[in-house]
C-alpha cells in the first residue's frame, strides 16, 4: 500500500464531506425546481423538504422554504404551506425576500380561513403590487370589506389572465364592483310538506350603493314579498314591505336590519329582524338578534299568532378546522306560550380532496326548547322537543365560478318522550351570471321538526332560488 498517498486521501476526507454536505441542499433545491417546471407538486415537496433539512447556507434555506410553500400549496396541504412560508418569513435575506414569503403565508392563512391574519400581512405593500392585492382582496371578501377594495384594484397592474393570480384577480375584481354598486334582488322559495301544506314565496329587494370609509359603511335598502299558504283547499296571504340596512361600524361590528309592516288576510302588523356580529378575531365572535314574525301555518294566521325571538350565540374555533357554534334563544307568542331553547352545531371544515376539485366536511347540529303552554293544532308546539344530526357535507368546483355543495345527515328527534329518527337532504348552487349577476339555489328535504311544523312522520320538501344584479 502506498501510505502517503493513503494519508492524504484521509485527510481529505473532512473536506469532502463537507463538500457534499453543502452540494446536498443546492441539489435538492435544482430537483424540486424541475419538478416544479414539469408540474409535479409531490416530488417538489419531496425535494424542497430534503433540501431544507440540509444544512444549506440561509439563501438555501429561504429558497427551499419558498419552493416547500409553494409546493403544498399546489397540493392543497395549507397547513405545511403555512408553516413552510413562515420559516422562509424568518430566513428572508432582505424586505422584498420577506414580502414574497408573507404572500404566500397570506394564501395559505385565506385557505385555511384566516382573513384578519393574511389581511394584516399584506395590507402594508399590497397598494400597487398585484399578488398581494390579491391575498388582501380574498381577506376582505370573507371578512365582508370589500367596499374598501377599489383604492387596491385601482393601483395594482392587472396580471395575465391565466393561472392562479390572474382568475383571482378577475373574479375579485367583479366582486369589488358588485359589491360597490346599487343591487337589485329577487327570490323565489316553495315548498310541500306531509301535512299538505304548500308554501309559496315571490320576494324582491333594491339596494342602493353603500357609502363607505376605512371606519364605517352603510348600505341601505327596500324589500317586499308576498307569501301565499294553500291548505285543504283554502288560501291564506301574507304581504310585508320592509327597510334593510347593512352596517359595519370599525373592524369588528356588523349590523343587518330588516323591518316594516305586515299583513295577512287584512291582520296588520309589524315584522323583520336585526342582529349584531361583533367579531375580534379570526377564532371568535359573538352575535346577538330579535325577529317579529307571524307564525307560517294557516291555522296560526287565523288565530292573528305573532311571534318574538331573542337571541345570543358565540362561535369558537378551538382548532383550525373546528367551528363550535352555541346559541340560546327565547321565543314569545301572543297566545302566552314561550319557549326557551338552545341550538349547537359543530362544524368540521370541508377538507380538499388532492387531485380534484371537492373537498368534504362534516357537521353536528342539535336543538332542545321547551314550551311553557303546549297545546295541538294551531302550530307544532310540544312541551319538551329535542333532536341531534350528524352529516357530511361535501363541495364542489365545477369552475371557478360555479360551485355545488351537498349535504346529507342522519339522527333522532325526541317530542314529549316520543323518539324517531329524522334525516336531512340538501343540494346547493352558487354562481356567477352574464352581466356580473350571482345565482344562489338550495334544494332540501328534511324530516325534522321546523320551528312551526312537525310530528310523528313530517318531512318537507323545498326550494328556494335568489337572483342578485348590480345596477
Amino acid at each position: 500500500m502506498n501510505t502517503p498517498r493513503l494519508l492524504f486521501a484521509l485527510s481529505l476526507a473532512p473536506v469532502a464531506a463537507l463538500h457534499a454536505q453543502a452540494a446536498a441542499p443546492a441539489a435538492e433545491l435544482r430537483a424540486g425546481r424541475a419538478a416544479i417546471a414539469a408540474n409535479q407538486p409531490a416530488q417538489a415537496r419531496d425535494h424542497f423538504a430534503a433540501a431544507l433539512a440540509g444544512q444549506g447556507s440561509p439563501d438555501e434555506r429561504y429558497a427551499a422554504a419558498m419552493g416547500l410553500g409553494q409546493s403544498t400549496l399546489w397540493l392543497g396541504d395549507y397547513a405545511a404551506a403555512d408553516r413552510a412560508f413562515r420559516i422562509a418569513r424568518d430566513a428572508a435575506p432582505d424586505d422584498a425576500a420577506r414580502q414574497a414569503a408573507s404572500t404566500g403565508l397570506a394564501q395559505a392563512l385565506n385557505a385555511r380561513d384566516y382573513p384578519r391574519e393574511a389581511r394584516a400581512l399584506v395590507a402594508p405593500y399590497a397598494m400597487s403590487q398585484t399578488r398581494p392585492t390579491v391575498e388582501l382582496l380574498r381577506a376582505e371578501q370573507a371578512l365582508g370589506w370589500l367596499d374598501r377594495g377599489q383604492p387596491y384594484l385601482d393601483a395594482a397592474p392587472a396580471p395575465d389572465a391565466a393561472g392562479y393570480v390572474g382568475t383571482q384577480y378577475r373574479l375579485l375584481k367583479d366582486d369589488v364592483a358588485f359589491n360597490r354598486a346599487a343591487q337589485l334582488e329577487g327570490g323565489f322559495g316553495y315548498s310541500h310538506d306531509s301535512d299538505g301544506l304548500d308554501t309559496w314565496r315571490l320576494g324582491a329587494a333594491y339596494r342602493f350603493a353603500p357609502s363607505s370609509s376605512e371606519d364605517f359603511s352603510q348600505r341601505w335598502g327596500v324589500a317586499a314579498g308576498t307569501t301565499h299558504l294553500d291548505h285543504d283547499g283554502r288560501s291564506r296571504r301574507m304581504d310585508d314591505l320592509s327597510l334593510t340596512a347593512q352596517l359595519r361600524v370599525g373592524e369588528d361590528n356588523t349590523i343587518n336590519l330588516h323591518a316594516g309592516p305586515g299583513r295577512a288576510n287584512g291582520w296588520h302588523y309589524l315584522q323583520g329582524n336585526a342582529d349584531w356580529t361583533l367579531q375580534p378575531s379570526d377564532v371568535f365572535s359573538f352575535s346577538a338578534g330579535a325577529e317579529r314574525a307571524p307564525v307560517p301555518t294557516d291555522t296560526a294566521i287565523d288565530h292573528h299568532l305573532l311571534y318574538n325571538l331573542f337571541s345570543a350565540g358565540v362561535s369558537v374555533r378551538p382548532a383550525p378546522r373546528l367551528y363550535v357554534l352555541p346559541t340560546y334563544y327565547r321565543q314569545n307568542f301572543n297566545d302566552g306560550n314561550h319557549r326557551d331553547g338552545g341550538v349547537l352545531r359543530v362544524l368540521l371544515s370541508p377538507y380538499d380532496l388532492p387531485g380534484t376539485r371537492a373537498a368534504i366536511g362534516a357537521e353536528f347540529s342539535g336543538r332542545i326548547f321547551h314550551s311553557s303552554e303546549p297545546s295541538h293544532g294551531v302550530y307544532f308546539n310540544p312541551r319538551n322537543y329535542r333532536s341531534g344530526q350528524f352529516g357530511l357535507v361535501g363541495v364542489y368546483s365545477i369552475n371557478p365560478e360555479w360551485k355545488l355543495r351537498a349535504v346529507v345527515s342522519g339522527g333522532r328527534q325526541v317530542i314529549d318522550g316520543n323518539s324517531a329518527g329524522i334525516y336531512t337532504v340538501g343540494l346547493s348552487l352558487q354562481g356567477r351570471l352574464p352581466g356580473n349577476g350571482r345565482l344562489d339555489l338550495q334544494l332540501g328535504r328534511s324530516s325534522a321538526a321546523s320551528a312551526s311544523n312537525g310530528g310523528s312522520g313530517y318531512w318537507n320538501n323545498s326550494i328556494n332560488l335568489v337572483v342578485r344584479y348590480p345596477l
